[in-house]
């Protein structure tokens, strides 16, 4: 049986979902965004449960230089507690530069005011978007599906 990934990029407020097609093609989902930690957890199980995901794609923030920074611990705590509840394997995978990838990607049009960049922020898609980078990132160093 082929692995079922969920990319996952974590945020303290919003964490960006992706998954992977059978052709190895990965998307974004909608980001788990509600207010409460706990609210997104459960966001995150319906997801594992909904697309049967065996293995979680998790960004880590390693620096340019390939270092560890400041998130890194907070990070660890995540993928400790995704474990603790979820008992599925996770790969951490370099996320430098995979925000501004995402941006490059494209998504809704530039914000025109600082609401509509509020707005856009809250909704979670940049992060969403930038969970499928990392998650097609780790795909391809798989030699699974094509690159984007």
């Amino acid at each position: 049986m082929s692995s079922v990934y969920l990319g996952i990029d974590y945020g303290a407020k919003r964490v960006g979902l992706s998954h992977a097609d059978s052709l190895g093609f990965a998307f974004p989902l909608p980001a788990a965004v509600a207010p409460e930690a706990e609210e997104r957890f459960a966001q995150i199980g319906r997801e594992i449960a909904r697309l049967r995901a065996t293995q979680l794609i998790l960004g880590y923030p390693l620096s340019v230089e390939g270092e560890r920074t400041k998130r890194c611990d907070e990070v660890d705590a995540f993928a400790a507690e995704l474990t603790r509840r979820f008992g599925l394997p996770i790969e951490l995978v370099d996320e430098a530069l995979s925000s501004q990838a995402a941006d490059e990607l494209g998504g809704p049009r530039k914000p025109r005011s600082a609401q509509e960049r509020r707005d856009q922020a809250r909704s979670g898609e940049r992060d969403s978007r930038a969970a499928a980078v990392l998650l097609q990132d780790f795909l391809n160093s798989r030699g699974i599906g094509t690159s984007l």
